[in-house]
């Protein structure tokens, strides 16, 4: 009976959505800061949420469920992100899927629970999805956010190409990279890090990458400028291959799409830790050797960036359905 009503609210939802803004984004906490240096530590994490937790499901993976998990599970991924987020200590936290109260979260506020654990940053987000005029436990605000300690001169939001028809379930996602430009102390260049979340679910990876070209593309410019470029987040491709063991049947994976090589500009490198999983199928609750698991969830950096160490932290997909990866990056 639930999963029929949720059905029945689905296309009330999809007539609400609210258009992405583009352009600057506001900066919260951003005043007082000090210029970053020639040496930056960053996290990237897909958190899901708050609501595709090890417990969970996801009916656009195979899955029989919407939502799988009670509002007591998702409160207490919302604390464990949170908490997880603060004992990072890294420079820069790229989160994708972040959402606060609504229809997602079965109410919990993940964001603002992660915003306050992160006080001590400057933080930015933007709404990839969102539902209003509708009451509060049918609103929806999805997207991504950016959370600093050094100094941001600017983040905004730059479109990238959008999928041509709603994801399933009448939901529409709009894309966008989010750019974080950061001034260097002792210098007239700057880090430019760009936050991305690419489509997952478009026929055989034609969006993805167009979405990659179009990034790099944007990328290629920042580093012709003399700036310091790194992408982080989630590609929905496979960034290497792998081979961890699963007992997944094909049919689950048909939203994998591997990286296209040829697409990564010369002298530029692919940042990931290859011998843990950043991503895990979700049409079923996870078990460890059954579901399929990839690395999907990583960095690019520019021919002037040298990667000091990347790591990925197996949190056994505890709270979210990606794993963070964390890594420093240096300017030459």
């Amino acid at each position: 009976m639930r999963f029929i009503f949720a059905l029945s609210i689905l296309p009330l939802l999809a007539a609400c959505s609210v258009a992405p803004d583009y352009g600057d984004l506001e900066i919260a906490r951003g005043e007082g800061r000090s210029a970053a240096g020639r040496q930056i530590s960053t996290t990237s994490w897909n958190i899901g949420y708050g609501a595709l937790g090890a417990d969970a499901d996801f009916i656009a993976d195979g899955g029989p469920s919407l939502r799988a998990l009670p509002e007591a599970a998702i409160a207490g991924a919302a604390e464990d992100i949170a908490d997880t987020a603060q004992g990072f200590g890294s420079d820069f936290i790229f989160v994708q899927e972040a959402a606060d109260g609504g229809f997602l979260t079965r109410g919990v506020p993940l964001l603002a629970r992660l915003d306050a654990a992160l006080e001590d940053y400057s933080a930015v987000y933007w709404q990839d999805f969102a539902v209003g005029g509708l009451p509060e436990e049918l609103r929806v605000s999805h997207g991504m956010a950016v959370f600093a300690r050094p100094a941001v001169a600017r983040t905004s939001a730059v479109a990238l190409p959008q999928e041509p028809e709603p994801l399933a379930l009448w939901f529409r996602r709009n894309y966008g990279a989010i750019v974080s430009e950061v001034p260097i102390r002792g210098s007239d260049k700057k880090w430019v890090l760009i936050n991305i979340h690419l489509s997952a679910f478009d026929s055989e990876g034609k969006v993805r990458r167009e979405q990659a070209a179009a990034v790099f593309d944007f990328a290629r410019a920042e580093y012709a400028r003399g700036n310091y470029v790194v992408i982080a987040g989630d590609w929905n491709m496979r960034l290497v291959q792998s081979d961890f063991p699963h007992t997944t049947a094909e049919k689950y994976l048909f939203w994998l799409v591997d990286f296209p090589e040829e697409l990564l500009p010369r002298g530029w490198r692919i940042g990931v830790d290859e011998g843990k999983p950043t991503v895990r199928t979700l049409q079923k609750p996870y078990v460890a050797g059954e579901n399929y698991t990839a690395i999907i969830d990583g960095y690019a950096y520019s021919p002037n960036v040298v990667m000091r160490e990347v790591e990925t932290l197996d949190l056994g997909f505890r709270s979210a359905d990606h794993n963070p990866v964390s890594a420093v990056f240096v300017a030459r």
